[in-house]
């Protein structure tokens, strides 16, 4: 099992290259666009990009859940290749009609979103970007399928080059606002498909297989409504604010829920798309419930100090992204939104069972139920206490849907998950989150050094609450003295096998 778990972690390393590329331009643009764009400007931003993850979802049908659970399948093993192809065309011409049909109502659409019809232009650069990256998801989910995390990674940094350059370009020598944005993304998603044409052709029969496609769609269908409603559930808070407040509230608490992202992006993401493959992959393997429970105990484990370094980091990281003072109480909700980023990731893993035993619309219904609570619970916070509810109400819903998801899925598919080693991990964090709090008064260095101490001590905390296996320590021991020297890196680097 051990062997799989280092399997992972390599493939989580590589995959963190490549996958944080596809985020990595809103990151790293930041500054360019709290200098160049006004809070509301920001704001408009924030309110088109959960749009696009909407016609994302729209366009794709979740086909690439399907794709998932079919293409290891035993019974479809020689169906691999036309599997590929059915599902690449099928979500082409999908997404031709929807956005042919959206075309004609962009106005309307801009009216709705932003209040100005000035910007159809901008929804319709949003609805070809959809498209283009509902189409990238296919491709992209093969790789992992095929653990091609290096090919992966490569795709994703070109796409990454192109955009990000474009991006500035357009912005910072044509003048141009959140359009330009749109613009360098499907250029981006153009250089990333025909970068992958090869590998793409290489993996196609050109056979249409209405039978497999019909078969996938019961399968993914309900989970076109899961999907949708888990997307409303991380987009409410938003909507909520676009609607209650104004424009600047959403840039403010959109600048906060990027920092806090930074946690999804560089290290949630990368650890799922690593994980997701081989969780279907060893169905069928005897000792997979062994390995599914440490794969939650483990991305905790490494999930929890990027938490705390973000948590406890905000602050300072808000002041040297945004020049502008409009911007800086945006630190106040970033612990809060970690905490909810932590819980949504222990419940991907813990809807496992559901997922191996097909029970979508056990999820769907699930979803939907914790979509409609978050809705309501986010209308009343957000009236109350705007993105300071919001960030709240986000954080409650994770956590219930946590345990509901845990409940059900270990009804349908038991998995001994180590429960009480998180619960240890959790109390340590939030911890060290309130003693580094006490410090926020002190001098810079000062803060630096004593937040760093803090960080580094959460892995020798849990040693003196008896968290680690005698089998995880040997392996511990064994590591560093593989890797203390820096003199044998390059030896062990190249004894890595990609």
């Amino acid at each position: 099992m051990l062997d799989n778990i280092r399997s992972t972690v390599k493939n989580a390393l590589i995959y963190g290259l490549g996958n944080i590329s596809a985020k990595l331009v809103g990151f790293v643009l930041i500054p360019l666009y709290t200098k160049n764009f006004s809070t509301a400007e920001y704001g408009i931003l924030g309110v088109v990009e959960i749009t696009t993850q909407i016609f994302i979802v729209l366009f794709g049908i979740s086909l690439y859940s399907a794709f998932f659970r079919w293409y290891w399948d035993k019974n479809y093993i020689r169906n691999q290749k036309s599997i590929f192809f059915t599902i690449l065309v099928s979500i082409g011409i999908a997404s031709l009609m929807m956005i042919a049909g959206l075309w004609f109502v962009s106005e309307d659409l801009a009216n709705f979103l932003i209040e100005d019809v000035k910007y159809a232009y901008l929804i319709r650069l949003m609805l070809i970007t959809a498209g283009l990256e509902a189409l990238a998801v296919i491709p992209a989910t093969l790789m992992r399928l095929q653990e091609k995390s290096l090919l992966y990674s490569v795709a994703n940094l070109i796409k990454l080059a192109f955009s990000l350059t474009l991006t500035v370009y357009f912005i910072a020598f044509l003048g141009k606002k959140v359009e330009g944005i749109y613009e360098a993304q499907i250029i981006g998603n153009i250089v990333y498909l025909l970068f992958l044409s090869q590998f793409i052709i290489k993996n196609i029969t050109f056979r249409f297989d209405l039978s497999i496609l019909k078969k996938m769609l019961v399968f993914s269908l309900p989970l076109v409504a899961s999907a949708l409603s888990g997307l409303i559930l991380n987009i409410t808070d938003r909507y909520t604010l676009r609607f209650l407040t104004n424009m600047s509230e959403v840039g403010i608490y959109t600048l906060g829920f990027k920092v806090a992202n930074i946690i999804k992006v560089f290290v949630v993401n990368s650890v799922m798309l690593a994980v997701s493959p081989l969780i279907f992959k060893m169905m069928d393997e005897p000792n997979n419930r062994r390995f599914y429970s440490k794969i939650l105990t483990y991305t905790t484990y490494v999930v929890l100090p990027v938490i705390l370094a973000v948590s406890i980091f905000g602050k300072e990281a808000i002041k040297v992204l945004s020049q502008k003072t409009d911007y800086w109480n945006a630190y106040k909700i970033i612990p809060i939104l970690s905490f909810a980023i932590l819980f949504g990731m222990m419940k991907d893993i813990a809807m496992t069972g559901l997922h191996l035993m097909k029970k979508t619309k056990t999820i769907a219904a699930v979803v939907f139920t914790m979509m409609s609570f978050n809705v309501l619970l986010c209308v009343v916070l957000v009236y109350f206490w705007q993105s300071y509810g919001a960030s709240i109400a986000i954080l409650i819903t994770q956590i219930l849907y946590f345990i509901t998801i845990l409940r059900f899925a270990q009804k349908q598919y038991h998995i001994p998950f180590e429960i009480r080693k998180i619960i240890k991990m959790i109390i340590t964090i939030v911890a060290l989150c309130l003693i580094a709090k006490l410090f926020n008064s002190f001098p810079l260095y000062l803060r630096l050094i004593t937040k760093t101490v803090l960080i580094i001590s959460f892995p020798f905390i849990l040693y003196f609450w008896n968290f680690y296996e005698e089998i995880e320590l040997d392996r511990i021991k064994g590591a560093w003295y593989k890797w203390k020297n820096p003199l044998n890196w390059r030896q062990n680097i190249k004894g890595l096998k990609f």
